[in-house]
């Protein structure tokens, strides 16, 4: 019968059509019809439409909305008969069409929201989720673009929210949260996605702790919520708002949302959100802030009852490390495993690495399986401390490792710094407790691999990135990044209009998705863009020794944890593991930081100075020995200047410093120096740019820099191919443009350590250059970049991350080494002390060998004041410090003596052979 109609079909439609090309608006009319058709099979649809295709061919220009729509309707139908591979094929073609021949007025740019919520279908049948994830941005990117196809849109977006709070990519999660709601208002969905929308908002603020603004978001969520007498997600409301009240200790509030929230979930069977509340109840409240226990359990146990196998998970941990805290283990490995079970019967942390790594953790929130894998670690430590049994320490280690494998795989899913930057913040408690147990088993060779992964790991993943990359990559990227940071400036402008606001959240979430697929293809293109060659685990003491410290250098890394410092000082034949008192260390770094920032404070104390600078000595290398070498310091938080710290204080009025004796560089990490930068040089570079504004707009309120330019032309004397930009010139826009062509930059400007933006800015002659806005275009060629102005060094710090300043904003950017201020100083010293750190540096000195002689000079011509460490301490070099080769000018001294030289031979053997001749003519 079926065999019968399709030859019905053919044959009917085959006398029915001319064999002209079909009418544009008939063709239109009979798709419509058919797709909304009941009583036409979809057999004899495809039947019909593949034979109306094939007389598209007779037309002289087909190629307009209703063959684009032809061409979708047969991709649709062909899924239908289980072939997506060709459902594919038709669909792709369609949306090209609408690219290729975008903005003609027979196009209608419309229909590639279906199609791509089409395409998206056909490739979850087919398994392809790489592809799937690309055609549902695509769906959401062109909805928001053209501003229609919502109803495709809007459940894509709020699948998307919920995935990207589940991998923990919470900023992330935040922009799709309120681009959804936005959508969801435009176009009156169903007020269920608005209230999703805010809801997953609204934990993503509370699981980053910004629990102000995640309660302001609440009471108007709750607001709108009665007064649309919408009560169905208040039983989610009201438990976010108990899980901040419990945040803040306030017990009664806590426990009056409580019971509101699991009065409105009972009531819609939300059981999942009655186990949250409760758990949330037990955990923040009676366990972590009020330490009453008994209370705590009772709540768990409760929340069990409500619980979900995705819930229990996270209850099952917090009743396990509930029993660590009374000191019952057993107990507390037993529920452990009870949660690992829920994951997968009879796992353990490495199945559970395994299971993320496969993706098939679904339905489970990354901070819950990264949390159970750490407690469990800290629960074998904590039984150690407790039995002092050495195989609990060794599995503590282990476990800490494969928790560190873990964060890695949970980074490696997320795009938005921002949520990098969280989980790196989680992360440092994981370190410190690891560098804790390796202290424990006087393990240097496990402490160290927890101190190179507590330190720059996002800075060394976008090198890696960056390194991969074609200039033509970089440059579709830079655009991107340039607009996002646009946008984001304007987002915090004041008195910005409620539409705009939501235009310009919309067009973050467009580029943010452009720049997502661009990163995509780039992947698709490279496979080793994402992949590190040498990652961070694979360094290891024996590779610093072979491959950092050469000359006779050290190194020394610190951990500033919240419990204790540790620090570990490697040198070419011992490596010494240490524990420095927190309090201590905490306190005198901040005298001695207060010291010598403050002019008339070390001036008029200058030997309590001596004895601060020299306990803070004592403090970091106690009886340690450290050759009187070079020292290259990863600090782990702030900088301080070592160089200033004093070795001898036998006489106050004239101390020794730790200068005299080590050429001192920092690092962000000793990873960081194994990177090869050489490969992003060019003979064709220039060699020196100096850049001085000397004067600033009025509204910038600066003082002008009087001698900077003067500065600039004694320093250009030593260099071929170079310029200065000078006043006007000194830009922004001309610095961007031109920095990446010069081998070293020169910048004699004013520059704050924070803003009204909240980051470090530099100013130019015309306008001010953000941290944000540092995005280049192409790879520079650029080896330093000298930046003597107030405070570069310094910025925002993020725990297990370090400082986000301009030295390591350029750093990011492929430049391996800068010199930077940590206060601000007199310009006189600052002109004096960067023209003798070029003195040294154009005879081809190591870097830090050569601020280490233009600083000891520095001291010794100075009298009086001016041989403060405040006025010579402030710069310090920050990454590699390997010589800079120059193009040399060329020289005619030794031409011009070879000349004369060759000019004396000729005329003295002339003389002679005339002298020979006469006395032969004699003869």
């Amino acid at each position: 019968m079926r065999l019968f109609l399709f030859i019905f079909s053919a044959v009917l439609f085959a006398t029915s059509l001319s064999g002209q090309c079909p009418d544009r608006d008939s063709l239109w009319k009979r798709i419509v019809y058919l797709r909304d058709s009941s009583k036409v099979l979809p057999e004899q649809q495809l039947v019909e439409l593949l034979f109306r295709l094939s007389k598209e061919k007779k037309c002289a220009d087909p190629f307009d909305s209703a063959h684009a729509l032809l061409l979708q309707r047969i991709g649709w139908l062909t899924s239908v008969q289980k072939n997506f591979t060709g459902a594919v094929e038709y669909t792709r073609k369609s949306i090209d069409i609408i690219y290729t021949h975008a903005g003609k007025p027979a196009i209608n740019p419309n229909h590639l929201v279906k199609s791509y919520n089409n395409l998206r279908i056909f490739y979850d049948s087919l398994k392809r989720s790489n592809l799937e994830a690309e055609a549902i941005d695509s769906c959401i990117s062109v909805a928001l673009n053209l501003k229609t196809g919502y109803e495709y849109a809007v459940p894509l977006i709020y699948a998307r929210t919920q995935g990207l709070f589940e991998a923990g990519d919470y900023y992330r999660c935040i922009n799709y949260a309120i681009i959804g709601e936005n959508m969801s208002r435009a176009s009156d969905y169903e007020v269920e996605h608005i209230f999703l929308y805010q809801i997953w908002r609204i934990n993503s603020l509370i699981f980053l702790r910004e629990f102000k603004e995640a309660e302001e978001l609440l009471f108007k969520a709750i607001a709108e919520a009665r007064k649309t007498r919408y009560t169905k997600n208040l039983g989610a409301l009201y438990g976010s708002m108990a899980s901040i009240a419990a945040e803040k200790k306030d017990v009664k509030m806590a426990l009056i949302y409580s019971k509101q929230a699991i009065f409105y979930d009972e009531q819609v069977k939300n059981y999942d959100g009655c186990s949250a509340t409760l758990t949330n109840l037990g955990f923040k409240l009676y366990f972590q802030q009020l330490q009453q226990y008994d209370i705590a359990l009772f709540y768990f146990k409760k929340a069990l009852s409500y619980a979900s196998p995705f819930s229990a998970v996270n209850i099952l941990d917090n009743i396990a490390n509930l029993w660590i805290q009374k000191g019952r283990y057993d107990s507390a490995f037993y529920y452990f495993q009870k949660a690992f079970d829920i994951i997968k019967p009879g796992a353990d942390e490495q199945v559970l690495l395994r299971t993320y790594r496969s993706g098939l953790l679904n339905n489970n929130v990354a901070e819950y399986v990264f949390g159970l894998v750490l407690d469990k670690a800290d629960a074998f430590q904590f039984k150690y401390k407790r039995l002092k049994k050495e195989e609990d320490l060794s599995t503590a280690l282990h476990i800490y490792r494969v928790a560190d494998k873990l964060l890695n795989e949970i980074k490696s899913g997320q795009s938005a710094m921002q949520s990098k930057l969280f989980w790196r913040k989680q992360a440092r408690r994981l370190y410190e407790q690891a560098i804790a147990a390796a202290y424990l088993q006087n393990n240097a060779a496990d402490a160290f691999y927890f101190f190179e992964k507590s330190r720059a790991v996002l800075l060394q993943d976008q090198l890696n990135e960056f390194n991969k990359l074609s200039n033509d990559d970089i440059l579709q990227q830079a655009q991107v990044k340039r607009k996002i940071a646009q946008l984001e400036n304007e987002l915090n402008t004041a008195n910005l209009s409620s539409r705009r606001n939501i235009e310009i959240q919309n067009e973050l979430g467009l580029n943010s998705q452009i720049l997502d697929r661009l990163e995509k293809l780039i992947k698709r293109r490279n496979p080793l863009y994402y992949q590190s060659f040498m990652d961070t685990s694979m360094i290891t003491l024996i590779d610093v020794k072979k491959e950092i410290l050469k000359d006779n250098q050290s190194l020394l890394e610190l951990f500033e944890g919240d419990s204790a410092v540790y620090s570990i000082l490697i040198t070419s034949s011992q490596t010494y593991f240490n524990k420095i008192n927190k309090t201590d260390f905490d306190s005198t770094t901040k005298i001695y930081i207060s010291y010598i920032t403050n002019q008339s404070l070390i001036n008029s104390r200058f030997s309590d100075y001596t004895k601060t600078a020299n306990h803070l000595y004592r403090l970091i290398f106690r009886e340690n020995i450290l050759p009187a070498a070079r020292l290259i310091i990863s600090p782990n938080g702030y900088y301080f200047p070592f160089e200033a710290l004093v070795t001898n204080v036998s006489n106050p009025a004239s101390p020794v410093y730790f200068l005299n004796d080590h050429p001192v560089s920092y690092t962000y990490s000793a990873r960081y120096l194994l990177n090869n930068f050489v490969s992003n040089l060019s003979s064709g570079s220039l060699n020196f740019m100096g850049v001085a504004p000397e004067q600033y707009p009025a509204a910038m309120n600066l003082s002008a820099l009087p001698g900077s330019s003067q500065s600039l032309a004694h320093l250009q004397a030593y260099f071929i191919k170079s310029d200065n930009y000078i006043a006007g010139k000194a830009s922004k826009g001309n610095f961007m443009e031109q920095f990446y062509k010069y081998k070293i930059i020169q910048l004699y400007t004013h520059a704050a350590d924070s803003s009204s933006n909240k980051e470090p800015v530099i100013y130019f002659s015309d306008s001010s250059l953000y941290l944000s806005e540092l995005i280049l275009g192409k790879k520079p060629f650029t080896q330093l970049i000298v930046l003597s102005a107030c405070e570069t060094g310094n910025g925002t710090f993020y725990a297990g991350e370090g400082v986000f300043s301009f030295n390591r904003g350029f750093a990011a950017l492929g430049v391996p080494s800068s010199v930077t201020n940590l206060w601000s100083i007199d310009s006189r010293a600052t002109y004096r002390l960067t023209e003798l750190f070029y003195e040294q540096l154009v005879k081809g000195l190591p870097l830090d060998i050569a601020l280490q002689k233009a600083k000891l000079d520095f001291i010794n011509s100075s009298e009086g004041d001016n041989r403060l460490p405040y006025y010579w301490a402030a710069p310090i070099l920050v990454g590699k410090t390997d010589p800079i080769l120059l193009d040399k000018p060329f020289s005619w001294k030794y031409p011009f003596a070879a000349l004369v030289f060759a000019g004396i031979i000729f005329f003295g053997w002339k003389k002679i052979k005339n002298r020979n001749a006469s006395t032969q003519l004699r003869v």
